[in-house]
């Protein structure tokens, strides 16, 4: 191929080369603009994975503020709660405090007081049903003794009363009108309450009264005191425990019908056994509103003892072994005081020596007001309830 050929085909071959070229900057171009377009496209997911990055960061700030709140309200929550029950139990602490006191103020006005007025006991409203609204009620007793066979009040001094004995007879009105003497009276309905009596002796009966309250209660109080309780001591004439005093080495000082009739057996000690004779005066009246007993303990089935009881103008030798706890003597004053307004008596125990300090007796005149309310039943004709006793007396309040 000569030259010319060699021009012509070189002329030829340019259009295509710039063709070529052309296309070849076109795809840069457009490679260019595409690589823009991603990278343009690229910017906005950055920014949100950026974005995303941020609210993740915002998200977990959120949360733990969020416990942090939750952790802080719960602490004050507590300690709220611990204040409030620490002041609750700051108050009934006081309460209980003041209950307390209360209670004890309550107990001693009881224990040393005969009430307002003294023998509200007697009261006649209160003897039919009827309380009063002014009576205050007291357990200590104003002395009162028989005599010959009535009553007789010898407590006109305040001296009179009998500190830390209690009156049985009291305790009886207590528990009939307990509501209304200790609930209203006492404690102007501001409290719960109950009184209790718990004998040392068991062969005497407790006397509880009131509201049934629970000993586990950490509200209730409960005050005690040890006191005597008289029973129905005051209805004793005569107690013949001279030789409960005495014993073997009693020595009978008192006059006896016996010493100086002849032909009738003399009361004189020797060395198996002992008399015991007392003198006492009854009035036909006081039959009407008093039955006379001879009460002995359930001791004296345990050995041979012997008595008599005998009008001084019918002295008689028959005496007849003791054997019963219980003995009504009103038949037999009655049949004496027929036709005469008094009468002397005189009344003999014939006691083995070995057996002196276990001889109890005593000669009681129970009112029939007494019998007929039910203070006098089966149980109290017993002597225990003749004595003065220990106690144990608790009030509950809550």
């Amino acid at each position: 191929m000569d030259n010319l050929e060699k021009i012509n085909l070189k002329k030829e071959a340019e259009p295509s080369l710039k063709k070529i070229n052309i296309r070849k900057e076109k795809e840069k171009h457009f490679l260019r603009k595409r690589k823009l377009k991603l990278k343009k496209e690229a910017k906005p997911s950055l920014k949100k994975r950026n974005s995303l990055k941020k609210d993740n960061k915002g998200q977990i700030f959120s949360t733990d503020l969020l416990i942090g709140i939750i952790l802080l309200i719960f602490i004050i929550g507590t300690i709220a709660n611990i204040t409030e029950k620490s002041h609750e139990k700051l108050i009934d602490k006081v309460a209980l405090t003041n209950l307390e006191e209360q209670s004890i103020e309550a107990m001693d006005y009881l224990i040393k007081n005969p009430g307002n007025p003294e023998d509200w006991e007697n009261n006649v409203e209160l003897n039919n049903g009827i309380v009063n609204n002014d009576i205050i009620p007291g357990l200590a007793i104003k002395n009162k003794n028989i005599k010959n066979g009535q009553f007789e009040d010898e407590s006109n001094s305040p001296y009179k009363i009998t500190i830390n004995t209690i009156s049985y007879e009291k305790i009886i009105k207590i528990q009939t009108f307990y509501k209304k003497l200790i609930d209203e009276n006492l404690f102007n309905n501001s409290l719960k309450s109950s009184i209790a009596i718990y004998p040392v002796n068991s062969k005497i009966q407790p006397i509880i009264c009131g509201d049934n309250l629970d000993n586990e209660d950490s509200n209730v109080v409960n005050v005690e005191r040890l006191v005597k309780c008289n029973f129905l001591r005051n209805l004793v004439i005569y107690d013949f425990n001279d030789l409960e005093l005495q014993g073997r080495n009693y020595t009978r000082d008192n006059f006896c019908n016996h010493d100086n009739i002849v032909g009738i057996g003399n009361h004189s000690n020797n060395q198996k056994s002992i008399w015991l004779c007392k003198n006492f005066r009854i009035y036909k009246n006081s039959l009407e509103d008093y039955n006379y007993y001879l009460i002995s303990s359930d001791s004296i089935n345990n050995f041979n003892c012997y008595w008599l009881i005998e009008n001084l103008n019918k002295t008689t030798d028959r005496s007849e072994k003791l054997n019963k706890e219980i003995i009504d003597l009103n038949p037999l004053f009655e049949e004496d005081l027929k036709n005469t307004y008094e009468t002397i008596y005189s009344i003999h125990f014939k006691i083995p020596k070995t057996n002196a300090n276990e001889f109890n007796s005593c000669l009681v005149a129970i009112p029939n007001n007494l019998t007929e309310n039910g203070i006098i039943n089966e149980n109290t004709l017993k002597y225990d309830y003749y004595k003065n006793q220990d106690v144990q007396i608790s009030l509950k309040t809550k």
